[in-house]
Order: structure tokens, then C-alpha cells, then sequence
């Protein structure tokens, strides 16, 4: 099945899954429709009125030489009353569609937001940012023209329809009749440019986030396009998506000026040209009423204005519905597994961890993690080491459940920690990545996260803990300075220390590090050293390392190669014995050396230390 078709066949589902969810806010649009109808039966009068106005009126009162002019007073009045009687029901039906359709909208995107905090880290290692920030921002805005224009359209146009068959039957039935002609006409060009503009408003929205997607990308990663001269290569990139797009908005375009409002004036035309000739024809018999002819083509124009409309408004409906798929494609994704709310937290009183012949794949096919099994007493530290891709990083996300593994058992004070709930294993675990996120506002809200458990005296005592506090006290504004998108004003060092006082702030009772000193300079390491015993007193530690110097220390040491554990011990069991650790620790005496950091060991010391 292509795409194109799997897009048509599941319009229909989308826009009644689409229009559930007007279900909360029914009396706005309960409310819109009956102003709607009101509106429409006094603008379907008018015609009315001015045939009795012609015929019974102005055409007796010119063949008499006596016109009444009361009686055409009264008709006008009436006509311009209806007239704004209209007007006013349609601004405030209007107005509720627009308050009913912002609901709507709101809904939706609140709904959206909140599922995609639930859902597993491999959705956003496979869904671009900015394809994501499309779905929640105009992908759901493009849904709203649903029920502020669609929606009223085809209420409206089914009104009108109807009450313009009613007056044309009691004008001529014959003639009403044959007008039924032109229904399955409309109907069948309309389905024929659904069904053909479907994978063309597909093909738009689709390059629209592409170019969203790029662009995300490349705010993010400016420095480094213009460190590596980057900028025409970014450009012909960005040119290619905005090139599809408008190739796509061109055909768009194309479609909606053959088959859309041209079309129905066509169709119009013919209809009217049919009409005088039915009258014409009909008058060779009998008198033909001037009122009726105008009542007739007046009618038979507005019987074509709500297709026309409609046709107009065909765009906005395959764009709403395009966008509802991709908002539903997102809200159909599998949600983290999460332990029922009202199940019992379990008493975890001392922290130790273990696995049990653990397996993780990512893609189904390479194993991340093969069989590993090992044991972390409580209030210990175990360090992790080994090359890029040996799996390091894999034990943390499976401790932190941001993946699910295929085999095996992970246990926490005996227990199954499968069986925690998620908010109990979250305030367990402190995670530090050694790339810290440092959100929008003071650094205050950083370290406390809006955490009403932890006051002022609480953030400073833990930066206090960790050092934190000596840069922090050295800006003008301390603790409510604003640190700027993703901690721009900080240096690195800065942001990891920040990210060591949330952790504290926080008091984990098991403490994650992913390779949390991985990018902080010498004078840095030194700093946070005392606050990493801060940290690890009375907690169990896991720390992925990738300087060895940081993890000299460590109660055991896990060196993992290709996804299993292969060595393990202290510092000096592991520095005694050949193998991977004693390789990547003589690798990085060797780069301290050629760097001239750190102390230069001799190569008898060397020889002494690995003997």
C-alpha cells in the first residue's frame, strides 16, 4: 500500500478522531451552530422578500401608475433588518467557532506535550527536534482552521442547501428537480481533488518540517558550520528543502486554480444560462413572473456560493487533515511502561545494585549490552571504563529505565526494579551527564527544579558542597543570575559544577555519573574532586569514567569491551594484571606526558607503579 493511499484511507478516522475531541466543548459549538442556522434562515429570506417586493409591488404599482409606497418601505426595511440581524448572528457565531476551535487547539497541544514526556528516549533518537517542535506547533495550529472554517462552511453550505431547495421547490418543482443535477457533480470534483490533493499537502507539510528540522540543526550547531566553513554547504542543503516545498506549493497551487473556484463559476454560469432558457421557453405558454425569474437565478447563485466556499476551504481541510495524522502519528507512539500510581512505593533502605545476566539492543540486531552481570554493594563506588561503543553508557540508561532490556534482571536492595514506580526510581537515582542541560531562568531554578522540598538554604548549602558557590558568589546578581539558553554565559566547568549542585540539592540515594568529568580542565578536576566525596559519602556511586585518574579511589572498577565485562577489580589489582585496563591507563600517561599535564612520571616510576 503506498502512501499516498494510506493517507486517504485514514482521513476519515482522523477527522472523527479529529472531531472527538470537540466533545468537551460541544456547547460552544451547539451554541455557534444554532446562531449559525438562525443567520442563514434570515439570509435565505431576503430573496424571498424582494420577489414578493418585484411581482406583487413594484411590477402591479408601474402597470397601475399607483405604487404603494408603504408597503415598499416596509419590504425595504425588512430586507435591511434581516440584513443586519445576519451579520450580527454570523459575527457571533464566528466568535464561538473561534473560542470553541482554541479549545480545541489547546487541548490538543496540551495533550501532545504531555505524551511526548512520556515517551522512551529511542522515539527522540529517531524523530529530529524540529520535526517534533513541528508536530506541536504548526501541525496544530494548521488543525484549527478545521473548526474555525471548515467546520462552519459545511454547517452553513448544508443550511443554505437545504433552504435554498425548499424556496426553489416552492417556486418551480419541476425546475428544483433538475437542479439535483448538479449536486453529484460538485460532490464528484470535490472528492476527485481530495483524493488528488492529498499526498501533494502530504508532500508540503512533510518538506516544511524538513526545513524546520535543518534549521534547528543549524542555529544549534552555528559554531561549528562557521568554525569549518560550513555555510554554503548548510545552504544548498536548506535550498534542496525549500526547493521540494515550493515544487509542492507550485502543484498545490495548480490543482486549486483548475479545480476549485473556476470550476463552480463555470458550472454557475452554465446553470444560469439553463435557467432563462427554462423561463424563456416557459413564457411562450404562460406569464412568467419577473420576481420568480430573479427569486430563481438569486437562489440558484447562492445554491453555488457554499460549494464554492467549500471548494476554497478544501486546502485548509487536506491541510488540517494532513497535520491531524502527523499530531496522531506522535500520540500513537507506546508510552514509557509505567508502574501504576497507586501502587506502593518499596523500602529502599541501603541501595545496592545488581545485575543478572543482563542483555539490551537498541535496534534489534547489535547487542549493547551481552549478558553482563555484577554486583554494587551500597554505599560503594563502582567505576565503569572502556573504549567508545563498549556499552558504558548503557548500564545508566537501563538503571534510569530510559530503555528496556530483552534479558536478564536488575535488582536494587534484592528487589526487582522493574517493580519500582517510576517517580520512586527517579528520586533514587541522581543522574550527572557529561554534557549538563541548563534550563531557561535564574540558576537558582536550576539547582532546585521547582522542587517546593528545597528552599533557599538548601540550593546554597549544596553548591556550597560541590563549589559551586565560588563562581556563583563571584556574579552581581548570585543566585538569580540568568545563565542565557542552554548556560551560554557559563564556561563548561561552570555548567558541570551547576549540574553537581542540583544533584546534591536533590539528595539522591544512589548517584549516576556519565562521564561527568569528562570535559572539565585540570584546575576544574581539582575543584570538584572534594565535591565528588561530598557527593559519594553514604551513597552507592556508579561512574562512567573516562579519565582514570578521577576513579583511582573506586571500591571496584568494571572495564567492558564490546558489551560484556571483562575485567574487574580495584586500581592496583587492575594495573598489576595485562589486559584493557592497563592498556587505556599507560594510553593516558602517555597523552598526559606529550601534553606536559600533570606531574611527568619517570619511566622507572612507571615500571615501579605497573610492577
Amino acid at each position: 500500500m503506498t502512501k499516498e493511499t494510506m493517507t486517504q484511507d485514514s482521513q476519515p478516522s482522523s477527522f472523527k478522531r479529529l472531531l472527538g475531541y470537540a466533545s468537551p466543548h460541544k456547547l460552544l459549538f451547539f451554541k455557534a451552530m444554532g446562531l449559525l442556522l438562525v443567520a442563514t434562515a434570515a439570509e435565505m429570506t431576503i430573496p424571498w422578500l424582494m420577489k414578493i417586493m418585484l411581482d406583487d409591488v413594484i411590477v402591479p404599482g408601474l402597470a397601475s401608475g399607483n405604487q404603494d409606497w408603504k408597503v415598499l418601505g416596509f419590504l425595504c426595511a425588512m430586507m435591511l433588518a434581516l440584513y443586519a440581524f445576519s451579520s450580527s448572528l454570523q459575527y457571533l457565531q464566528e466568535l464561538s467557532f473561534q473560542q470553541g476551535a482554541l479549545s480545541v487547539v489547546n487541548d490538543i497541544r496540551r495533550k501532545l506535550f504531555g505524551h511526548l514526556l512520556k515517551l522512551p528516549i529511542g522515539f527522540f533518537d529517531k524523530m529530529p527536534v524540529g520535526k517534533v517542535v513541528s508536530r506541536v506547533t504548526n501541525d496544530t495550529e494548521a488543525m484549527r482552521d478545521l473548526f474555525v472554517s471548515v467546520v462552519p462552511t459545511i454547517f452553513q453550505g448544508s443550511f443554505r442547501i437545504l433552504g435554498i431547495f425548499i424556496a426553489i421547490a416552492l417556486l418551480d418543482f419541476h425546475l428544483m428537480l433538475l437542479s439535483l443535477i448538479l449536486i453529484p457533480i460538485l460532490v464528484s470534483v470535490m472528492q476527485l481533488y481530495r483524493r488528488l490533493s492529498a499526498p501533494i499537502f502530504d508532500g508540503v507539510r512533510e518538506h516544511l518540517s524538513d526545513i524546520n528540522t535543518h534549521i534547528s540543526e543549524s542555529l544549534q550547531g552555528m559554531r561549528l558550520i562557521q568554525a569549518f566553513n560550513q555555510q554554503g554547504h548548510n545552504r544548498e542543503i536548506f535550498e534542496q528543502s525549500n526547493e521540494a516545498w515550493r515544487h509542492f506549493r507550485r502543484k498545490s497551487v495548480g490543482m486549486d486554480s483548475l479545480l476549485l473556484a473556476p470550476f463552480t463559476r463555470v458550472l454557475a454560469l452554465f446553470a444560469t444560462v439553463m435557467v432563462v432558457g427554462w423561463f424563456g421557453r416557459a413564457s411562450w405558454t404562460s406569464v412568467v413572473e419577473i420576481g420568480t425569474i430573479y427569486a430563481f437565478i438569486n437562489y440558484l447563485e447562492r445554491f453555488f456560493e457554499p460549494f464554492r466556499q467549500l471548494s476554497m476551504e478544501l486546502s485548509k481541510l487536506q491541510v488540517s487533515m494532513v497535520s491531524s495524522e502527523r499530531v496522531f502519528e506522535v500520540l500513537d507512539e507506546t508510552p514509557e511502561q509505567e508502574m501504576e500510581s497507586g501502587k506502593d512505593a518499596h523500602v529502599i533502605s541501603q541501595g545496592s545494585l545488581a545485575f543478572r545476566n543482563v542483555s539490551l539492543s537498541y535496534d534489534g540486531k547489535h547487542q549493547a549490552l551481552d549478558d553482563i552481570s555484577f554486583d554494587a554493594p551500597a554505599g560503594k563506588f563502582t567505576a565503569i571504563v572502556g573504549h567508545s561503543g563498549s556499552g558504558k553508557s548503557s548500564i545508566i540508561n537501563l538503571l534510569m529505565r530510559f530503555y528496556q532490556h530483552q534479558k536478564g534482571e536488575m535488582l536494587i536492595d534484592g528487589q526487582l526494579l522493574s517493580e519500582l514506580p517510576d517517580h520512586q526510581l527517579r528520586e533514587i537515582f541522581g543522574l550527572v551527564l557529561q554534557e549538563p542541560f541548563i534550563f531557561s531562568g535564574s540558576l537558582k531554578d536550576n539547582i532546585d527544579l521547582a522542587n517546593p522540598d528545597i528552599g533557599s538554604d538548601k540550593v546554597i548549602d549544596a553548591a556550597e558542597q560541590v563549589q559551586a558557590s565560588r563562581f556563583i558568589e563571584r556574579l552581581s546578581d548570585g543566585y538569580d543570575h540568568q545563565p542565557g539558553y542552554s548556560g551560554q554565559s557559563l564556561s563548561i566547568g561552570e555548567r558541570q559544577l551547576l549540574a553537581f549542585a542540583r544533584t546534591m540539592a536533590h539528595d539522591p540515594r544512589i548517584l549516576l555519573l556519565d562521564e561527568a568529568t569528562a570535559n572539565i580542565d585540570s584546575e576544574t578536576e581539582t575543584l570538584i574532586k572534594q565535591a565528588l566525596l561530598n557527593l559519594r559519602h553514604g551513597r552507592t556511586t556508579i561512574a562512567i569514567a573516562h579519565r582514570l585518574s578521577t576513579i583511582r579511589d573506586a571500591d571496584q572498577i568494571l572495564v567492558m569491551e564490546q558489551g560484556k565485562v571483562v575485567q574487574r577489580g580495584t586500581h592496583d589489582e587492575l594495573i598489576a594484571q595485562p589486559g584493557h585496563y592497563l592498556d587505556l591507563y599507560l594510553a593516558q600517561k602517555m597523552e598526559e606526558e606529550i601534553r606536559g599535564e600533570g606531574h611527568r612520571a619517570s619511566d622507572s616510576d612507571l615500571q615501579a607503579e605497573v610492577a
